[in-house]
């Protein structure tokens, strides 16, 4: 979860928020009712009401919301922005927007339940016809050298480092993608589109494409890097390409299953298959290598996801299964517990007071309680919204 130095670090970025703040000027206008889901400290929220919005709805999950409303009343727009901690798909506004804002992405625009929330607050808080912003993002990859950090960490150390053997683990490491932040000079191929996201008319969380290159240069490949480009309104975006001018978001990498060394004109192509699995992704890159000619170099494929590198023991995948019988544990008669005393009778206090009678080896002070019940019926709490919408 974000923290309120990771949202002053994106402001001022020089790259995403000068961009943004042109989009908001150019889509908003005077009268305008803008819905923003993720505003975080709320600094966007100004921007439309400076726009000429007649009213924001700034919407924000994230505990950071208590601080927005400080940064509207600096800024001189407490009175035109309606700020509400929740999660946006649980949230009915009493009109709907007339432009929807949001910037929920990471390194990667599917990146958890982000474009879910679009197609949800679309559908259900935005008026037919609305601007949405970001307008569009482009998918590019290209075939790349590992980031110095990875290769330092993951490929130098070798089979057996301190004869210790880690294969198996060096395996899972090119199960999964990461962060990093490269060169131009260090893709191996002209970077190819593989896909796009239209917020305006996307129907489904889930995206797949196929990008194919042919090798420019003798190298080693190690993976493939992965970015995009935005288009916030018309003629108005940026992007965290390799060759852009850096930007907070960096770049993605994606590891082959081993190395290979390539040569000009060898082809490679990777298909890409995203999924959206419970507010998560789930990332697949199968790769074929085809050496150029009659090579006597043999050709290479990988089937690859970061699903394998989800460690969950068998035990825990059966504990999802719809015919398992869950048996009661001392947790659930905890909490069991605890609800039948939150019956509006009592106060915090004195539920902790008697939890902490009935339980002393686990709650050897009442503020241990009192921590453990505040925690776990925050954590439960729906008072906002009905559970059965």
């Amino acid at each position: 979860m974000y923290g309120i130095h990771d949202y002053d670090v994106m402001f001022t970025d020089p790259v995403r928020t000068p961009a943004y703040l042109a989009a908001i000027a150019h889509a908003v206008k005077p009268g305008d009712v803008v819905v923003e889901i993720g505003t975080g400290v709320g600094y966007f929220a100004v921007a439309a009401c400076r726009a000429g919005a007649r009213h924001v709805y700034a919407i924000e999950m994230n505990p950071s919301a208590a601080v927005a409303h400080e940064v509207l009343a600096a800024n001189g727009c407490a009175d035109r922005v309606t700020v509400i901690q929740e999660q946006s798909s649980r949230v009915t506004l009493p009109e709907r927007g007339d432009v929807l804002l949001e910037d929920m992405r990471g390194v990667l625009p599917l990146d958890g339940g982000h474009l879910t929330a679009v197609i949800d607050a679309r559908a259900r808080l935005l008026r037919d016809g609305a601007t949405i912003i970001p307008l569009r993002d482009t998918m590019w990859a290209a075939p790349c050298e590992a980031p110095n950090e990875f290769r330092d960490r993951h490929i130098a150390p070798g089979a057996a480092p301190f004869g210790i053997d880690r294969r198996p683990i060096a395996a899972l490491v090119r199960q999964d993608w990461y962060r990093f932040r490269t060169e131009a000079s260090r893709l191996a191929a002209v970077p190819m589109q593989w896909g796009a996201i239209d917020y305006g008319t996307a129907m489904s969380a889930d995206l797949a494409g196929r990008a194919e290159w042919q090798i420019d240069r003798a190298t080693t490949i190690d993976g493939l890097c992965v970015w995009f480009d935005t288009a916030l309104a018309p003629g108005i975006g940026f992007s965290n390409a390799p060759a852009a001018t850096p930007a907070l978001y960096a770049q993605a990498f994606f590891p082959l299953e081993r190395s290979i060394a390539v040569v000009a004109g060898d082809a490679l192509h990777t298909d890409f298959m995203l999924k959206a699995v419970e507010g998560e992704y789930v990332f697949a890159w199968n790769t074929a290598h085809t050496p150029v000619g009659n090579s006597p170099r043999q050709s290479s494929e990988f089937r690859q996801s970061n699903l394998h590198a989800t460690m969950l023991a068998k035990g825990n995948l059966r504990g999802h299964r719809d015919d398992f019988y869950p048996q009661p544990s001392h947790s659930t008669r905890l909490v069991s517990e605890l609800l039948t005393l939150a019956d509006g009778s009592r106060s915090l206090g004195e539920i902790a007071q008697a939890i902490a009678r009935r339980y002393p080896k686990r709650f050897p002070t009442k503020v241990e309680a009192l921590r453990y019940a505040a925690d776990c019926l925050a954590a439960l709490d729906d008072a906002k919204g009905d559970p059965n919408s």
